[in-house]
């Protein structure tokens, strides 16, 4: 059974210059989150805002009509990665939006997003949201209301979370799923997002809506990858590539592991030590969760939860590549996605720090790399450990003069 899938993107540990010496022994300025920091965070986004009239009037010189034009704004290359006229030129986006328009309904977007990535040295302690998932959300809301200037309904974006679908291949807790998914949705609706953006478990779709399809393809699916046969099912995918962003996405929070003992294990390649004493459980653990991962986006891909429950909509990704037979929009959940950064908001911590230009820029970063550096605040969104994202010092004293702590790395992880 051969099956075409996106090109994930690299989320291992390795390429970084780990510090040597543990992040969590140096006392970091810390504060907690301000207005100031919603702000700064659209001052952050402010790089995607489309010059409308320019555009609008491009497209009516090429004798575009409405819906193209709604599709051509949908596909731009500051919103996604895909390749802009691939995406355009699929009929059934242009057959969806087309009849959207006509019934006068918003245009609705499958967009499988949010996941928890418990790797220690990824997320220390976050159990919840970053500005990371922020701008996410806000990234939405600026699109719609870009498509509102020409098409008033808008969009609806179905996010599908898919932090419980994954759980069983990371070994993430409930506790932690159900805590991400409730903040993630508190963001939602604390940021405005309501009218554009709506959250939905990708696990419990599965569960109430695809029962019993689902679990017939994902045991006959398995039943194969556990026998090996993973190129066969993954004809077209880099698989070595795949199997160091799985194992550096497993669950090292419970392992209570001290910064040598990461460093051994994820860090960059000449630091690493196969007789470290947890070596060969992280790769026992690997191997589960890559055969886990595997089974389950196959059987994701042969179920096709987009066109079963959501058949009027359009397909998005935060993958490049094709998907079902398509070109999805290749949505980005940050601007710098797939230009400066390669990893996603959830296998990181948001950094905010002045670009080349002198403007506000939000890459993500492992945390291992943010945590105690004097050169960056941590800001937190509770007090406590749950990191919003880290600004730079001269850009944080930017913002305006506030009372900062200086905490050492907290609660182990």
């Amino acid at each position: 059974m051969e099956q075409k899938v996106e090109v994930l993107q690299a989320s291992s540990l390795e390429d970084y210059d780990w510090p040597l010496e543990d992040p969590h022994m140096v006392a970091q300025r810390t504060r907690s989150m301000q207005q100031q920091d919603t702000a700064l965070l659209h001052e952050c986004l402010a790089r995607v805002g489309i010059n409308l009239p320019a555009f609008l009037k491009d497209k009516q010189k090429r004798g575009l009509g409405k819906a193209e034009t709604v599709l051509a704004l949908l596909s731009h290359q500051k919103f996604q990665m895909n390749p802009t006229v691939a995406v355009r030129n699929e009929a059934a986006w242009k057959g969806r939006v087309r009849s959207a328009l006509e019934a006068n309904r918003e245009i609705e977007i499958v967009y499988p997003q949010f996941c928890v990535i418990p790797n220690a040295p990824k997320r220390y302690t976050n159990m919840g949201f970053s500005a990371g998932e922020d701008c996410t959300i806000e990234l939405i809301k600026l699109i719609n209301s870009q498509v509102k200037e020409i098409y008033p309904p808008g969009i609806r974006v179905h996010a599908i979370a898919d932090a419980a679908l994954y759980g069983s291949a990371f070994n993430t807790h409930q506790t932690e799923i159900d805590a991400y998914f409730e903040s993630v949705e508190h963001r939602i609706h604390a940021l405005g997002a309501e009218d554009c953006v709506s959250l939905h478990d990708y696990a419990e779709l599965l569960r109430t809506k695809c029962h019993p399809d689902y679990q017939v393809a994902y045991y006959e699916i398995g039943h194969q990858v556990w026998k090996g046969e993973y190129e066969t099912l993954l004809p077209n995918t880099d698989l070595g590539t795949l199997r160091r962003s799985v194992r550096a996405s497993v669950n090292t929070r419970r392992l209570q592991l001290s910064h040598k003992d990461h460093l051994q294990l994820f860090g960059p390649i000449s630091m690493r030590n196969a007789a470290h004493p947890y070596h060969d459980l992280i790769e026992t653990m690997t191997d589960i969760a890559f055969k886990e991962l595997i089974t389950i986006r196959l059987a994701c891909g042969a179920i096709d939860i987009a066109s079963r429950l959501w058949p009027q909509a359009l397909r998005a990704t935060c993958h490049k590549g094709p998907k079902n037979g398509r070109w999805p929009l290749g949505l980005k959940p940050y601007p710098e996605y797939y230009g400066t950064c390669k990893l996603l908001p959830y296998h990181g911590m948001p950094l905010i720090d002045k670009d080349e230009q002198g403007k506000p820029r939000l890459e993500i970063m492992p945390e291992v790399l943010l945590r105690g550096r004097d050169d960056l605040v941590r800001i937190t969104s509770d007090g406590m450990d749950e990191v919003w994202a880290y600004v730079g010092a001269e850009l944080d004293s930017e913002l305006g003069a506030f009372d900062c702590d200086r905490f050492q790395g907290m609660r182990q992880a």
